[in-house]
């Protein structure tokens, strides 16, 4: 249970890969546009979901997610990239017993002509790359080796209805890890000039299933 709940916690699934060549957070042509990255911005999500065993509901997941763009900050090799700062909390409920979970992270993110890149640190060349550019559907890539995590491109044409409207056009990406009978998936959309709009996240661990639906109430963009 532990590990599940760990795993939950960790909400997008993110890993590492080197930037020998880096360009400024500022570029990346239209495909950044599903990337808006600027200092001010900020997204929040509602977020549901539960956890059941053996096709046996026993728990009930909701909360909020705020993810902000708060600064930019320069990395050791010399180039700048944006401070964004997220925050979730969570209410678990079974059978009228509520735990309370509430995290907080950093990471550092830029777009390059190479594609979206997210950092945990400002020192080393350990980067995120969340999708290569040029976008192509189709496109798949081994995005981590440990935790060995692969990602494709499903779609750029997708219409997803949020809260927070009906967006067109979205950017959609599969992750999945799947390691010692542990298998986590997340379906990602991105809006053009918005950014995430929505992430359905399944994991599933012997008889345990958790799933938890991520939404975009509002945003403000710079």
């Amino acid at each position: 249970m532990k590990k599940l709940l760990l795993v939950l916690l960790a909400g997008f699934l993110i890993s590492g890969c080197g930037d020998d060549d880096p360009s400024g957070p500022e570029t990346g042509g239209e495909d950044a546009a599903y990337y808006p990255l600027a200092v001010g911005n900020q997204w929040v999500y509602e977020r549901n979901g539960s956890l059941s065993v053996g096709g046996i509901q026993l728990t009930t997941i909701y909360g909020m997610n705020i993810t902000d763009i708060t600064g930019t900050v320069t990395h050791e090799s010399g180039f700048e990239m944006y401070v964004q700062e997220y925050h979730m909390s969570d209410t678990l409920e079974t059978t009228g017993q509520f735990v309370y979970l509430d995290s907080t992270y950093t990471t550092y993110v830029r777009v390059t002509d190479e594609g979206f890149y997210s950092y945990v640190s400002l020192f080393g060349s350990d980067s995120v790359s969340v999708v290569p550019f040029p976008l192509q559907v189709g496109a798949t890539w081994q995005l981590s080796e440990d935790p060995p995590i692969t990602a494709e491109i499903l779609s750029l044409t997708e219409t997803v209805s949020v809260p927070a409207g009906t967006f067109d056009n979205c950017l959609e990406m599969r992750t999945v890890w799947v390691e010692s009978g542990l298998t986590v998936e997340n379906v990602t959309d991105f809006a053009p000039n918005t950014g995430r709009v929505r992430n359905e996240y399944t994991q599933t661990y012997e008889s345990y299933v958790t799933t938890l639906v991520s939404e975009l109430v509002s945003s403000s963009l710079q």
